[in-house]
């Protein structure tokens, strides 16, 4: 197949590795050519540097002729402008883009584009993972390789809002959310003003690199 990557970050490179090594024709667009650079010695393919949403830099890459698409950039914004082009002016069978934020990926899914959103499927992955287990390592999300926690609510953290104790947060660690009784995973970011209770789990995440 003739494949165009655009995003050549972390996934974006992994991905065309892999697909370059599967032996298709892949082609990779980045606005900075030194992304580039972490395309494996053995990637076949080409690359184009260039504005991903320009229509010439996605002719230079091939769009015309390639039977799939996938825009992994790390800009929501780019990615789905580049899926709209692809799928309406350039016709591609196949067009993929990936979206970070939750509410975005259930917009664009109903108007009929193909997304995935790397934060839902690390929470569903995460929640499974939890009901089963107290601590998990070597959890991979995107960009960081982190480790999860719980632990019971302490007395005095019983009757407090999660932005309480989000503010203990630094860098490297924090409150990840609330593990509830019924099994119910909270997020601690997107409901801050959650109130914890004493029969909740709290859920803890360490970055490891």
């Amino acid at each position: 197949m003739n494949i165009l990557v655009v995003g050549c970050g972390k996934v974006g490179s992994q991905l065309s590795n892999e697909l370059s090594a599967m032996g298709h024709d892949v082609a990779v667009v980045d606005h900075e050519p030194e992304h580039f650079g972490a395309l494996s010695d053995r990637f076949s393919g080409y690359t184009v540097a260039g504005v991903a949403i320009d229509q010439d830099v996605l002719r230079r890459a091939g769009i015309e002729s390639c039977d799939a698409l996938a825009a992994v950039t790390d800009d929501d914004n780019t990615n789905i402008m580049v899926a709209q082009l692809a799928n309406e002016i350039f016709h591609v069978p196949r067009v993929l883009a990936r979206i970070y934020d939750p509410r975005r990926h259930d917009v664009f899914s109903q108007f009929g584009l193909h997304t995935i959103c790397p934060t839902n499927l690390s929470v569903d992955a995460i929640h499974a993972m939890l009901l089963g287990r107290d601590i998990l390592q070597n959890v991979y999300l995107d960009s960081a390789t982190v480790s999860f926690e719980t632990v019971g609510v302490q007395p005095k953290q019983a009757g407090v809002q999660l932005r309480e104790l989000l503010r203990e947060n630094d860098e490297k660690s924090g409150l990840f959310g609330l593990l509830r009784p019924d099994g119910n995973l909270v997020l601690a970011h997107a409901a801050s003003h959650e109130q914890v209770r004493e029969q909740d789990r709290l859920v803890y995440v360490k970055v490891i690199d």
